[in-house]
């Protein structure tokens, strides 16, 4: 009896060697693409500032962008949200929409993007006690949206190599919950990567369509920044998707009765096409400053010219 348990014991463990190696195989395979972009990156020396996070821990993030600080009393300064597309990923410190934009409006511009984060991250910082010591005052809030974040809403990695447990909500009774591991370790196996990403992926699949989540993380925000700064206005600065798919009237509306104003590039930019090459570092996932240079001085002119 004793010897029949053992062997079915031994046995489980194989199968789940198998299963667990092949997973591997197949998370190594993912990631191909990952490292191929993250290796264009550094070669074109753009990965100077970087997110420390610690494994399979509290979401933490210790590295920050330059935020770019005026000695100007008289005007309020830009809170700057976003991924690497804010952040300014590839690009030197005078060149990233942050500095452009508060050379632009004679304003500081107090980034708070990070790279590889996206809207989940926006409401996190905003949610935390001391965010208004980091910004006492604003007059804007910029948040810069690509279509990638709802998909971020539901990772649990960035990608399967990554030992890091994603910062992720859940809507709870109408509030906003913060979905923690319950097994840490568990969490390290590529398996179990594999299948939990697997299952964001369906998740994000839906909130294309429906918004649920991404609705009531804009809505949430959208009540901090009011509470924090009465007068100021925010603004959802949208890239279209590389199909120039774009959030439907419907949301946009939705968003506007949160008291978020939604500006899509393209209505900045004119005929020209955003993702055309040109406009797009090496790595093909970055913009570069030349389209900061095309998108920036309109928004400032039709958004924040008051």
């Amino acid at each position: 009896m004793i010897k029949r348990i053992l062997v079915n014991l031994i046995l489980i463990v194989i199968l789940f060697g198998f299963i667990e190696y092949g997973a591997f195989v197949l998370a190594k395979k993912q990631n191909v693409i990952y490292k191929q972009k993250a290796d264009r990156l550094e070669v074109n020396n753009t990965r100077a500032f970087k997110t420390n996070y610690n494994i399979l821990s509290d979401f933490n993030t210790t590295v920050w962008r330059n935020s770019f600080y005026l000695d100007n009393k008289d005007k309020k300064p830009i809170i700057w949200f976003g991924c690497s597309f804010a952040e300014g990923a590839g690009l030197e410190d005078e060149h990233t929409p942050c500095y452009k934009i508060s050379q632009l409006t004679n304003r500081s511009c107090i980034n708070r993007s990070k790279g590889a984060t996206g809207t989940q991250f926006m409401y996190y910082q905003l949610n935390t006690p001391d965010f208004k010591n980091h910004a006492p005052q604003a007059d804007y809030i910029i948040y810069v949206f690509i279509w990638n974040h709802l998909q971020r809403l539901y990772n649990f990695q960035v990608n399967p190599l990554i030992n890091m447990f994603n910062l992720r909500y859940k809507i709870k009774n109408d509030e906003l919950v913060e979905i923690k591991p319950l097994f840490k370790p568990l969490y390290s196996l590529y398996s179990v990567k594999w299948l939990l990403n697997k299952k964001g992926y369906k998740q994000a699949d839906k909130e294309y369509v429906e918004f649920t989540l991404f609705n009531k993380i804009m809505q949430e925000s959208a009540k901090l920044t009011k509470q924090y700064y009465p007068d100021s206005k925010f603004i959802l600065l949208e890239f279209p998707d590389v199909h120039n798919k774009s959030i439907p009237d419907y949301e946009v509306k939705k968003l506007e009765s949160f008291g978020i104003h939604v500006v899509n590039v393209k209505n900045l930019t004119g005929d020209i096409n955003v993702y055309d090459k040109k406009y797009w570092l090496a790595d093909d996932i970055h913009p570069s400053e030349d389209l900061w240079n095309i998108i920036l001085p309109e928004l400032v002119k039709r958004e924040l010219s008051e």
